[in-house]
This record gives structure tokens, sequence and C-alpha cells, in this order.
């Protein structure tokens, strides 16, 4: 045979087979992928277990997850990652306790474990602890001195506490390393109105706006700022409401309801029970404080021109107050939706965290002030500032509970702080 020939049919079959064993290459990788089925994974090792963690979690299956994650733990008692991830997992579920123990648990072997200080301030966040969540996002800072997230969160505590100097601040580091960072924008104009400082607001609003138009951060703003402060002189806060309203299309009944102030409520304000951290996004009014010793019992009868529905929703956290500081949990929980939501928890999340803080605290006095109260045909909103010490905690900030008519009852389906 020709030897051209022959190079070239042995040529043809190589370049026929080549396919076929590349595909091989691939299918006999043992490097795990989210496009393998669960059952393709072996679970012999640690990080076998580790990998199908990884793989339920992202399938939204939180309880496998766990279960892999904490197989991993028992073969390999040091694997921070596994820690980490399981930490993760229960945030998710709302077991927030858990959570910080497994990102504790990572930092002890791994004391430069700089997610793991920044998700465990997270959760101390969502649990209150103010003060913790503080020292662990300056910890995360420490081990990476770039680590925008942190100051711009670390900035959101300071900003709850009503230190706007030093939230400031941390937003401005932030900034400086992520200079397009539309959540640090947003939060650093909220500091800057509540300082007072109207016109830096106006243009970090601007500029957030028109980088990244964020309906939640509208509602945030409302929320944050339900009136204009009296030394808003020029209005800024029309102004930055009409910005998001061109922005984001929305309605002009909506951008009219939304600039109006809202009225201050004539009478006494409700108390309110002890929450975790409250955020003081917008600078205290230097209204009387009334504390909850001297508030009278509701009497709708007292003031005939208040609107019925208002008076509801003032029953209903009165109600709330007053099953909070007896201990009657039962009571205190009825007056929540069952669909309620706050800071990752569900309602029976939230009733064992709120039974967690009557145990733990010692001394609690709550005060109020600017109660502010609006009321659609089923929806309500209560703003206030709250101030809240106890053995526990010292904080003083602006408070929001939203409220739905559910069966022609007034119920929590969301508190704001």
């Amino acid at each position: 045979m020709n030897k051209k020939l022959l190079f070239l049919i042995l040529s043809l079959m190589f370049l026929l087979s080549a396919p076929s064993i590349f595909a091989e290459t691939i299918n006999t990788s043992k490097e795990p992928s989210y496009q393998q089925t669960i059952t393709d994974i072996p679970a012999g090792t640690a990080q076998e277990y580790y990998n199908r963690g990884n793989i339920y979690g992202k399938k939204g299956n939180l309880i496998q997850a766990i279960s892999d994650y904490t197989k991993a733990i028992e073969i390999n008692p040091i694997f921070t990652e596994a820690y980490y991830n399981r930490g993760n997992t229960y945030e998710k579920q709302g077991n927030l306790t858990q959570a910080i123990s497994d990102y504790t648990k990572a930092i002890e072997i791994n004391p430069n474990y700089t997610e793991a200080y920044y998700n465990r301030g997270n959760t101390y966040e969502k649990q209150g602890n103010l003060t913790q969540a503080i020292s662990d996002y300056t910890k995360a800072i420490e081990t990476n001195p770039k680590y925008a997230a942190a100051y711009c969160n670390r900035g959101n505590v300071y900003q709850t506490q009503g230190n706007l100097t030093l939230a400031i601040a941390d937003y401005n580091k932030a900034l400086e390393i992520s200079p397009n960072d539309s959540t640090s924008l947003y939060n650093r104009g909220l500091a800057y109105y509540g300082a007072e400082q109207y016109g830096k607001a106006l243009t970090d609003y601007t500029t957030a706006i028109s980088q990244n138009p964020d309906k939640e951060a509208y509602e945030d703003f409302i929320k944050n700022v339900p009136a204009k402060k009296t030394s808003d002189i020029k209005n800024v806060r029309n102004e930055i409401l009409q910005l998001f309203v061109e922005k984001l299309n929305l309605d002009k009944k909506t951008a009219i309801a939304a600039a109006a102030p809202m009225p201050v409520v004539a009478a006494e304000p409700a108390p309110v029970i002890p929450a975790e951290p409250i955020p003081a996004p917008a600078a205290v009014a230097n209204a009387p404080v009334v504390t909850t010793e001297n508030l009278a019992p509701v009497d709708i009868k007292q003031n005939e021109t208040k609107s019925i529905p208002e008076e509801a929703v003032r029953n209903l956290v009165t109600k709330w107050l007053t099953s909070w500081k007896s201990g009657d949990m039962k009571t205190y929980r009825s007056c929540y939706a069952s669909n309620f939501q706050s800071k990752g928890m569900n309602l029976d999340a939230w009733i064992s965290y709120k039974n967690n803080v009557r145990q733990r605290s010692k001394n609690i006095n709550i005060s109020i002030d600017d109660l502010q109260i609006s009321v659609d045909e089923n929806s309500a909103m209560a703003v206030f500032t709250q101030s809240y010490s106890s053995s526990m905690l010292k904080d003083k900030g602006k408070k929001t509970l939203e409220l739905k008519k559910i069966n022609d009852e007034w119920k929590i389906y969301s508190e704001i702080i």
C-alpha cells in the first residue's frame, strides 16, 4: 500500500477517535460539578460530604446540607469551610444561635477567616447585639482592609445607634474602595439627611439613583424619613422623592402621597416593646420624650376627631406592649400575622428570639416620641423614635411597624428597625 495513503488513513482514524477520548476524560473527572446529580458523588471522605452539602444547599435542601456538613466535620473536626458553610445554612434557616456557634468555631480554627467574622457580624446584628456586630466587622476589616462590605455594614450599625459621624466615615471608606457601590451611597445619603447635611444628602441620592434606581431604597427612604424635618427648609426630602419617582416611573399619586409629610398624632403615643437593635437612620426629633410609665390607656372616646382605623392600630400596639411587659407570650404572638417576617426570621423564630431577650435582659426601660400613624384600607404603618435600655443593650432610633388588616383585625407583619 502507498505510504502516503496509509498515513492519511491512520491520521483520519485518530481524529475520529479523539472526541470520544476527550469525552471520557471529562466524564471520569473527580472534580465535583453542580451539573452532576447528588448520587454521582461518592460519600467516603470529608471533602466529598462537604461537596455534597454544597450541592444540597444550592438546591435549597438545607436540612440535608446541614447533615452532610456535619458528617464532614465528624470526619475532619478542623474543617473550617464546613463549619462556615454550615453556619451560613443555619443562618438561612433562622437558627441564628447555631450559626454564630459555627462561625465562632471556624474562627477558632482560622483566626484570620475574614468572611466568618463578617457573617458572624451580620448575624449578631440580626440578634440585636450591636456591640459584638461592630467588633466582628472591625475584625473583618483588620484581616482585610479592602473589605468594602464590612465598612458599609459597620456604618449601618453606627447609623442604627444614632452615631451618624462614625457611620458617614465608614460609608466614605467603603466608597473609597468601591466608588460605584450604590448601597453605600444610599446609606450615606440617609445618614447625611439625618445629620441635617441636606446638600450632601441630595448629592448622594442623585448619584445613587442615577447609577442604580432601586425601589427598595425608595421605600427605605420613605420609612426612615416619613416626614420632612423642620430644618429642611428647601424640602430636600421632596426633591429626593421626585428623583426616585422619575427614575422608577412611579405613579404620580404615589409620588404625591410619598412627598406629603405624614400627620403627627396629637394624642399620647403608644409604648413599644424592646426589640433588637433599633435603626436610627434619621436624627431624633427634639420633642419631649414620653415614657411608658406615664402613658394612659387608649380611650377612643377621649378624642372624637381621631379615625376609628387609627385607634384600632393604636389599640393593637397597646395590646402588643401589655402582653410583652406581662410575659403573656400567647397574647403577644397573637398580635402578629402568621406570615410575619423580620431580619430573616419567621414568626416562630421571632417569638423564640423575643423569649430569649426577656430571659437575658433586666431593668428594661422604653420611651418613644414623634409617633406617626398612616392607615389605608387594609394596611397601616406606625413610625416612631424609640429609646430602649436594659442590662444587655442601650439604643435609640427610628422604628417602623407595618400592619395588615386580616379578618377585620390589625396584625403586625413586619418590623423595620
